[in-house]
């Protein structure tokens, strides 16, 4: 742990960042604790119990919900995948980052070395950083099995303060459950054999070519490497991050759950309910492994979801509760989405909150767990006065959704905000911002 320490303190004077003073921070606090995000994929605000799903089962998710704090107006950073993930890495909002659509053709627009990332912040404060997941912000990396794609591209996620990750990093191939190969990067060596250098391996999968069938389901292999990530890193503050494909289309599922069989629904929409409820049972796992390590009271654990819901299957589920639209537009069912924090001893039980935040709060609010200041300048704000009920909660005026310069935008307004739409994005939209570490106090 001194050693850590030490390497911590070295980061942070390379790095220019200053860690919170002692005095700011009460006794309760100064243990940095662990963090773990999990982002389901196309997730509606209506596809959970505890949001007023009727049909598919959530028990875990629920009983969370019931045990922490439930969020009625959190939103995602945009209302498809990569610019939402852009937001929550680097704490802007699309008016100011790197990525405000999604690419088309696989030609996804990646984050630049210069952009200080979520995991770039935490490991500067002495955390240890894993994925597990869909990264989303690079298809170029050393290692890549496509040729055109084994280039060190600017967005390879080696690059952006991550010391551990399994998955695939590209989001096009995401999307089938059953690929012929995922991929990790683990130099230290803390879950296998270590990887080489800055670069990926890739671990090969026994699957049909389809990626519809096979003997390995992609997200199976995720929960035991989130699972493997938490028992390697019980020891130090860690923060994991582990966003799932579920419940994303190609709808494939291993086996049905059991209580879909005598239902009348599509087919499909049984396929999309049981991969919920399989994703649901995998939570509850990780969950129950972070108390069987003795390690859940130090753990803040926040479930969201990367955008709105789907409009496959709403007539059956209504993915997106009582929100207007889907994935994709800029409306409030394209954009908010659940979110649950679960903290035991720290967040009290049976909570919930209508407080407007956005995917861009995380960089702020995990910094200050942490004890470190974030980078500035950046749209997000803290929430953790929100989540442990201590101190003032700053509110945002309001929260900016857009797909680039002068074109389709969405704005959320918080309680003072008065001003047109127009006005508000006449402001909100600029050239990329890169924001940089504060100078030491």
């Amino acid at each position: 742990m001194r050693h850590l320490a030490l390497v911590a303190a070295g980061i942070l004077l390379m790095l220019n960042i200053s860690p919170l003073r002692a005095e700011d921070r009460s006794a309760e606090d100064r243990s940095s604790p662990n963090i773990l995000l999990i982002v389901a994929d196309d997730l509606g605000y209506g596809n959970l119990g505890c949001y007023g799903q009727r049909h598919i089962r959530t028990p875990v998710l629920d009983q969370m919900a019931k045990e922490g704090l439930r969020f009625t107006h959190f939103y995602a950073g945009a209302s498809l995948c990569l610019p939402s993930r852009c937001t929550l890495m680097t704490g802007l909002h699309t008016g100011h980052s790197r990525c405000r659509v999604n690419g088309g053709g696989g030609k996804h627009p990646p984050i630049h070395e210069e952009d200080t990332t979520l995991a770039t912040v935490l490991k500067a404060a002495g955390y240890r950083t894993g994925m597990v997941g869909k990264w989303a912000l690079g298809d170029h990396f050393r290692g890549c099995v496509v040729e055109h794609q084994n280039t060190d591209g600017p967005g390879a996620l080696y690059k952006h303060g991550w010391d551990y990750y399994f998955g695939e990093p590209n989001q096009t191939y995401n999307h089938r459950y059953y690929p012929p190969q995922l991929y990790r990067y683990d130099p230290h060596g803390w879950i296998a054999t270590a990887t080489e250098g800055r670069r990926l391996d890739v671990v090969p999968l026994k699957n049909e070519k389809n990626g519809r069938s096979g003997d390995q389901y992609s997200h199976d292999l995720l929960v035991e490497n989130a699972l493997a990530f938490i028992k390697a890193s019980r020891d130090d503050p860690f923060f994991l991050y582990v966003p799932f494909t579920i419940p994303h289309a190609d709808f494939v599922v291993p086996e049905p759950e059991p209580y879909v069989q005598d239902q009348s629904w599509p087919k499909q929409a049984k396929v999309f309910a049981s991969m919920i409820s399989r994703m649901d049972r995998d939570v509850g796992r990780i969950l129950k492994l972070l108390d069987t390590l003795g390690i859940e009271k130090n753990t803040l654990v926040i479930f969201t979801s990367d955008n709105g819901g789907l409009s496959a299957h709403d007539g059956t589920f209504h993915n997106n509760g009582p929100l207007d639209g889907y994935k994709g537009s800029l409306t409030e069912g394209g954009l908010r989405v659940p979110c649950i924090a679960h903290w035991p001893g720290r967040i009290r039980p049976g909570r919930e909150s209508e407080e407007k935040l956005a995917f861009w709060d995380f960089m702020p609010t995990f910094s200050e767990l942490a004890g470190i200041e974030p980078p500035t300048p950046i749209d997000g704000i803290s929430f953790v006065p929100t989540l442990l009920e201590s101190g003032e909660q700053m509110h945002h005026r309001y929260l900016f959704f857009g797909t680039g310069k002068g074109k389709r935008f969405y704005v959320v307004r918080g309680q003072d905000e008065n001003r047109s739409d127009e006005e508000i994005s006449a402001e909100a939209n600029t050239e990329v911002i890169v924001p940089t570490y504060r100078p030491e106090s």
